[in-house]
């Protein structure tokens, strides 16, 4: 599965700036009637920050200690063909919340609900940022993401269709202070900026496979 996720965001030193994160995932799909049960694991987060004055990186730590929960979606026959729609789905990065969906995000790094989930000895996630060539450093941040899919089956091996989303995020601490200050950024306002794509793969894939296939499965590959 790869998600395409466009944000509008304010950088200090740069200003307003849009940022385009792909997401992607490996993922195991079971289905029963019309009843889809997903799981599986990132693979990799790239954001690309619409500048060559900013540079956001998702270490590979961060990646690996994040694992989606199980999600379900619905097959619905309409007179448009099959659709497909998983709802909300919702994920806490650094922090173990009474109420997920609801509590505040904490703020200090020192708040007993904050845990170093990616095991690099710092409290919450750890996201390195570059500006301008001369600042630099890592942040450290919780996250909360909700989204939910809605889409038509293209194929039997294709799914197509849009996200809706909102991701909330909380700077603990960062190694320049320049960098403390919450760069998370709002969704593009056109909902058709949004989207996913799912396909079917064989079990020899790798996340790296998916990588080198990316262009491929979005459509973007101009090779021949």
């Amino acid at each position: 599965m790869i998600q395409i996720l466009l944000q509008i965001a304010v950088l200090p030193l740069v200003g307003e700036i849009p940022r385009t994160s792909i997401v992607a995932q490996s993922v195991d799909v079971v289905q029963e009637g019309a009843t889809l049960t997903m799981t599986g694991r990132y693979c990799f987060i790239d954001v690309d920050d619409g500048t060559p004055l900013v540079k956001t990186e998702i270490p590979a730590a961060f990646i690996s200690s994040v694992t989606p929960g199980p999600r379900t979606a619905q097959l619905r026959e309409t007179e448009g063909g099959i659709e497909f729609k998983q709802p909300i789905y919702l994920e806490v990065r650094g922090a173990v919340l009474d109420d997920p969906a609801a509590d505040p995000l904490p703020t200090d790094p020192f708040d007993p609900r904050v845990f170093d989930q990616d095991g690099d000895g710092r409290p919450g996630m750890t996201v390195r940022v570059t500006i301008l060539g001369i600042v630099q450093g890592e942040t450290y941040v919780v996250q909360r993401v909700r989204y939910r899919l809605i889409g038509r089956v293209i194929g039997s091996d294709r799914i197509e269709g849009r996200i809706d989303w909102i991701d909330e995020q909380s700077v603990l601490d960062a190694t320049n202070a320049l960098l403390k200050a919450d760069a998370m950024g709002t969704p593009d306002p056109d909902p058709s900026a949004h989207r996913f794509v799912m396909v079917r793969v064989d079990a020899s894939w790798t996340c790296e496979t998916l990588r080198e296939r990316l262009p491929e499965i979005l459509g973007t590959d101009t090779a021949g």
